[in-house]
């Protein structure tokens, strides 16, 4: 049984509906329920004070007695059964009446406000029918002119159609007057005769027919179009006109007998329907407890295939579409209850996959970077940096994860075209480049065959013009592979170094020839300026190398007495190896100054393909 809160929460639940009037049978239920629990409460009350009383008799009657005398057994306690007293009138002692008491009172207030201002609106459209019924009254009294009177006979039929409904005990006599004041205008009015006769035929025809309907919708097989019919045929009827006098009564009883079988077989209807109400009430109520047991499971544990689940509300949906309507004041109660239970479930199931959908775009948007990245290099002729840079790109998305199955192969398909793109660019270009470094190849190796071959004139200048001329052509020379370059150079060195060694040349000028060769073929090879600068480097550790020499052999005469003649032919001896290193440290000094330059200045002839050569 329920407590009083409980009670007063339900009561104040009721309270919050927007039509608390037809929550009048909860409301009677709840205050029944109330009335048991203050009777039972003042039951106990009288029993309590009813054994009070018995104790403090039989108190009494342990007192010592007279000699002979002893004072009859104490009778048991009788209490009488209290009845259940109406609340309105019950003593309200307790907090929990008082409340209950209060929020009947503020149901009874707002029903009562419901029920008079519908009253009032009733009263109010009794009203306007009535004037529209003594306006006719005086319509048929005073009216002469025929035209007039029908245009407004029509406009207050129109009125009457259209005014609201009107108290329940007022509506058969209202009805029946104002069909009757419709019946005397026909009557009374002042008309030519064929024409009236003519209507009331045709009245009683029309009158006829619709009993003939009224007849038919008793075999219809849809209670609600039978319904919608009844109603139909009784407003055509109170707009036909009279009908031929003496068949008045007889059609008029033929009509509503028919109404009445009509309305008797809707009652019926109605009746069983409520009972099969109440069975699919039940059995809804039954799909509200599994959608919220599925609900808490899915909670506690999370599904780690969500289809079985989802399978399962679905069927559950499909079984409550199949159930029928429930009764009216809970099937929209329980339709919530059970909605809300499937809008958590999927509630539940959106949040799993919208983490999911999340942590795609984070992969969507990490990819959508990296797809750009690959497009920024795609037209790249930098071919190592390039393709080293996609490789590290083709890592990071292996490494990035699944944008998911919608997404991945789109963007998978955009990458990969960036990154073919490129390799297909760059594997055009390393054919075209081996082409043409085949061609250089024969060039150079047909170039030092004519250095082997030629013959030194005598004439030194003429011979040094030509040898300078195939070095011309050898810088010049197109681009080739550092390791064909290796391979050519060397048999070029050795050739030109045999042509100059013919050569009556002294040994300055023959460093100075070999140096200017050395650069040149620094210049010619693919990777030159780096050449270069290591020849730079190992110029400038020479120096180093030979100014540390030099220090170290001046800081050593330092050490000597060159008094003899021993001594002086030593001394003059490291003089002349410090002059030496001297006159090579200046040497190198020029040598590592044009070097600088060299790598400064541009190739001669630029090389041809992109930055990384083959």
């Amino acid at each position: 049984m329920a407590t009083k809160s409980e009670l007063i929460a339900r009561m104040e639940e009721v309270l919050q509906q927007p039509d608390v009037e037809r929550s009048g049978e909860a409301v009677d239920t709840l205050k029944e329920a109330f009335e048991e629990l203050v009777a039972t409460e003042q039951e106990a009350a009288k029993a309590a004070a009813a054994q009070a009383e018995a104790e403090a008799e039989t108190e009494s009657e342990e007192a010592p007695a007279e000699e002979g005398i002893y004072p009859p057994p104490a009778a048991l306690p009788q209490v009488t059964q209290v009845a259940p007293q109406p609340i309105e009138s019950a003593p309200l002692t307790d907090e929990n009446d008082k409340k209950f008491k209060q929020l009947l009172d503020a149901y009874n207030t707002k029903v009562n406000d419901i029920r008079r201002k519908r009253q009032k609106d009733e009263a109010d459209h009794l009203a306007q029918k009535q004037a529209i019924m003594q306006e006719l009254r005086e319509l048929i009294s005073n009216e002469e002119n025929i035209g007039n009177a029908f245009n407004r006979f029509t406009e207050l039929g129109e009125q009457w159609k259209h005014i609201g409904p009107i108290p329940q005990q007022s509506y058969r006599e209202l009805q029946h007057d104002y069909s009757q004041l419709r019946e005397e205008f026909f009557y009374h009015i002042r008309i030519y005769k064929e024409l009236r006769d003519h209507d009331l035929r045709k009245n009683t025809a029309l009158k006829q027919a619709l009993v003939a309907d009224m007849e038919a919708v008793q075999r219809v097989d849809s209670v609600r179009e039978a319904e919608e019919l009844v109603k139909e045929y009784q407003d055509k009827w109170h707009q036909v006109g009279p009908v031929v006098k003496e068949d008045r009564e007889a059609v008029r009883d033929a009509f509503w007998n028919a109404t009445q079988v009509v309305y008797d077989r809707i009652n019926d209807h109605y009746k069983a329907r409520r009972a099969e109400n109440e069975t699919n009430l039940a059995a809804k109520q039954a799909l509200v407890a599994k959608v919220h047991e599925l609900v808490k499971q899915t909670e506690q544990e999370e599904p780690r295939d969500w289809k079985v689940p989802t399978d399962q509300v679905l069927e559950l949906q499909n079984a409550w579409k199949a159930i029928g309507f429930a009764t009216k004041k809970d099937n929209e109660r329980v339709w919530k209850e059970f909605r809300g239970g499937c809008n958590a479930f999927f509630d539940l199931k959106n949040a799993h996959y919208a983490a999911i959908k999340d942590k795609f775009k984070a992969v969507r948007v990490k990819k959508e970077a990296l797809i750009a990245q690959a497009l920024e290099l795609k037209e790249s002729t930098a071919w190592k940096q390039t393709a080293d840079k996609l490789k590290q790109l083709q890592q990071q998305w292996k490494e990035s994860g699944s944008a998911g199955q919608r997404d991945e192969h789109k963007l998978w398909g955009r990458f990969r075209e960036a990154c073919d793109a490129f390799f297909k660019s760059r594997q055009d270009n390393f054919a075209k480049q081996d082409e043409e470094q085949a061609a250089h190849v024969k060039e150079r190796e047909d170039l030092i065959t004519q250095i082997e071959n030629y013959a030194l004139t005598g004439d030194r200048n003429a011979d040094i013009t030509a040898l300078k001329a195939f070095s011309g052509l050898w810088l010049n020379g197109g681009r080739i592979s550092p390791r064909d370059h290796d391979r050519l150079s060397k048999r070029y060195r050795t050739a030109l170094d045999k042509q100059y060694g013919g050569l009556k040349m002294n040994d300055d000028e023959r460093r100075k020839m070999a140096f200017n060769d050395r650069m040149e073929d620094l210049a010619a090879a693919p990777d030159g300026k780096e050449r270069m600068e290591k020849e730079a480097r190992f110029v400038k550790r020479k120096i180093e190398e030979l100014e540390t020499e030099a220090r170290q052999a001046e800081e050593n005469m330092g050490k000597f007495s060159f008094k003899s003649a021993a001594g002086a032919a030593m001394k003059k001896e490291m003089e002349r190896g410090i002059e030496k290193t001297r006159e090579q440290i200046k040497r190198l000094q020029v040598q590592h100054k044009e070097l600088a330059m060299g790598m400064r200045e541009p190739k001669p002839v630029a090389a041809e393909g992109g930055e990384d050569g083959a």
